[in-house]
């Protein structure tokens, strides 16, 4: 079931968060705890975060903020996050998730922008968000 996140829902994602975290290739800054649960209440409360659950255990979860560009006040949805632990990404949670963010998005006539930076099998990432008819748009590059 995927579903709106709520308060109830705020452990259960900053510990998802933390795992996804470990799951880096790249490196990445320690987690603030406290910056975390601050930024997941956040965004729980004024974006849109979406959880996929089963049997009231979290699988995976969306989380997006409302932006614009710099040059720009055409607002965009985007994501923070989006996760699915390992044991389910063999199922349709991720594409699920994705459809109903690309929904809520265009219900509020936004463009969607999704991001993944620090995970690897790019190639297959790109893959998804294709067939689910989004285009690649540029690259990000860090300093390791």
């Amino acid at each position: 079931m995927i579903r709106k996140a709520n308060a109830l829902d705020i452990s259960a994602i900053t510990y998802m968060l933390s795992v996804m975290h470990k799951e880096t290739e790249l490196y990445v800054p320690t987690i603030n705890s406290h910056k975390l649960v601050n930024k997941v209440n956040d965004i729980i409360h004024s974006g849109i975060v979406l959880v996929a659950t089963e049997q009231n255990q979290l699988l995976g979860s969306i989380g997006g903020t409302i932006a614009t560009d710099w040059w720009s006040d055409e607002q965009y949805l985007s994501d923070l996050w989006f996760y699915v632990y390992k044991d389910h990404r063999k199922s349709n949670i991720a594409k699920n998730m994705i459809v109903d963010f690309i929904k809520i998005g265009k219900e509020a006539n936004m463009k969607i922008r999704l991001g993944h930076i620090f995970s690897g099998d790019l190639d297959r990432k790109d893959k998804f968000y294709g067939r689910l008819g989004l285009v690649k748009a540029g690259s990000t590059y860090v300093e390791v």
